[in-house]
């Protein structure tokens, strides 16, 4: 239960912050994953596996909750659609992109490139607005993931 926790923190931490969807939604899908075990019969689940009523219930909150919300974050960071690649001239980390989005609802403005990373490390798109790359996609459970985000480009003045 103790390993749910901390495997919880480090997906939410790292795989929470490059999906785009609100810190509220992220809570809602925990309690569901964490409490709907507890639906299960006890008397023929709970009881089986040996583990008193308290037992049982901890163990729905404190590992099957966080296993599952974690594994299925990094199922949709990792397995996504086609990415989008674009240049922004937003100059904060990828922290702070997201808490742009979740203030505005929409990423910083950008242009839309084709260029891969390596392309445009080597000959920058003329008329570009920025300094950072970035590319997104739609993972597979449908929710915005951030790819791609480095720094390309000197900020412009």
């Amino acid at each position: 239960m103790v390993l749910g926790i901390f495997v919880l923190l480090a997906s939410f931490w790292w795989a929470g912050s490059r999906t785009l969807t609100s810190y509220m939604e992220l809570a809602r899908w925990f309690a569901l994953f964490a409490f709907v075990g507890n639906l299960l019969p006890y008397e023929r689940v709970g009881l089986a596996l040996g583990m008193e009523r308290l037992e049982w219930f901890l163990f729905n909150l404190l590992a099957v909750g966080p296993f599952v919300l974690s594994f299925l974050l990094w199922l949709n960071l990792l397995v996504h659609g086609e990415e989008r690649t674009a240049i922004t001239a937003y100059g904060g980390d990828i922290m702070e992109l997201r808490s742009h989005w979740m203030a505005n609802d929409e990423l910083p403005p950008h242009d839309a490139v084709t260029a891969t990373l390596d392309q445009v490390l080597d000959q920058p798109p003329m008329g570009t607005i920025g300094g950072h790359y970035m590319g997104t996609a739609k993972g597979i459970l449908g929710y915005e993931v951030i790819t791609t985000y480095e720094r390309v480009l000197p900020p412009l003045p």
